[in-house]
């Protein structure tokens, strides 16, 4: 998959895959953390980390997806190149992709944690 991802998007890949793999950390330590009963009860440590992932990740995909488009629809004077024009936009649409999917598991694995958290009895 990542391979796949590499290959359609190129160097707009790099970041994406940097904060899905920053994501799926943060919210595995965290799982740990409360499994181990290290976080107390209410708390929410998670929100200075976890939940801005999510906002950050979409911005990079929209990001990836602006540049893509850009590559796409350059260089238009000659007529139209239609390897470069799959290229971009197939660049274009991944990269918000995976920022989408990146978004949406930094969101729901804050709210999985908040309501683990809230739920938890104390010992």
């Amino acid at each position: 998959m990542i391979r796949l991802i590499l290959d359609n998007c190129g160097f707009l890949a790099v970041p994406q895959l940097a904060l899905s793999v920053l994501t799926l950390s943060v919210l595995a330590g965290y799982l740990v953390a409360w499994r181990r009963r290290e976080i107390p009860p209410g708390a929410r440590p998670w929100a200075r980390t976890l939940e801005p992932l999510a906002p950050i990740s979409t911005t990079v995909g929209l990001l990836g997806s602006v540049v893509g488009f850009i590559m796409a629809f350059t260089g238009f004077q000659d007529g139209v190149d239609v390897s470069r024009l799959t290229r971009g936009l197939s660049a274009a649409y991944w990269t918000t992709g995976v920022g989408i999917v990146t978004a949406l598991v930094a969101s729901c694995g804050a709210y999985l944690l908040t309501v683990l958290n809230a739920e938890r009895p104390t010992p």
